[in-house]
């Protein structure tokens, strides 16, 4: 094992946050709105596969699309089936495709669930909840790690706070040869700034006083 194969197993994928099954998360295209609303009503995710005669996905049909019949066409479409109001051939991922990625797509897409394939076998449906929830955790840990590794490698004798003043916490960085330094409160480590982000901040204070100098003298 490689370097490149520990930092693939921490990525957070579709399997790892996916609650859903293929059971009980499909409906024959045949099947009526009313019925499907129904088991709908009893699962956490709120859309099902339809599947055709031969067990193909042909669409998704989510609460959203029966919400829209309703307010459409009134009560008498619970009594049509629900091919009538599917999406057909919706994106589909698999259970190994990172959440940042699906993420993307959802929100690209404007869509909340993704029905999920492991090769050619309906797995089940995966909701944005679940996918934004295991990209939060991945970053999370992400920061976690990272400042972590910052407290270790920057002298713990030297860090800042909140309140601090930039040009002497900066001068400080100079003087110590740092090319960051943590900022501390209540003992933790609230982030971490880089020489660059002070010198641009700096840079920024400079300008504006350039900017003020140069004004004043203008309406003497």
């Amino acid at each position: 094992m490689n370097v490149s194969e520990i930092i693939e197993n921490k990525i957070a994928r579709v399997r790892h946050v996916m609650e859903d099954t293929a059971e009980h998360s499909s409906v024959k295209f045949d099947s009526k709105i009313k019925d499907t609303l129904s088991l709908i009503a009893k699962r956490p995710n709120s859309a099902m596969a339809v599947m055709d005669a031969d067990d193909i996905m042909v669409g998704i049909v989510t609460e959203k699309d029966i919400i829209v019949a309703l307010e459409k066409d009134g009560a008498e479409v619970l009594e049509l089936t629900v091919d009538t109001i599917m999406t057909k051939n919706p994106e589909i991922t698999d259970p190994n495709a990172p959440c940042k990625d699906v993420l993307v797509k959802m929100i690209d897409g404007n869509f909340r669930n993704v029905p999920v394939f492991d090769g050619d076998v309906f797995a089940g449906i995966v909701q944005t909840l679940e996918i934004a929830e295991g990209k939060l955790s991945e970053v999370l840990e992400e920061n976690r790690k990272l400042r972590e590794l910052i407290g270790r490698l920057v002298p713990t004798a030297f860090y800042c706070k909140s309140g601090d003043d930039v040009d002497k916490v900066h001068q400080q960085m100079v003087e110590n040869k740092l090319p960051c330094v943590p900022v501390v409160n209540s003992n933790r480590v609230m982030d971490v700034i880089a020489d660059y982000e002070f010198l641009t901040l700096i840079g920024k204070e400079d300008v504006l006083k350039a900017n003020v100098k140069e004004a004043k003298s203008k309406t003497v």
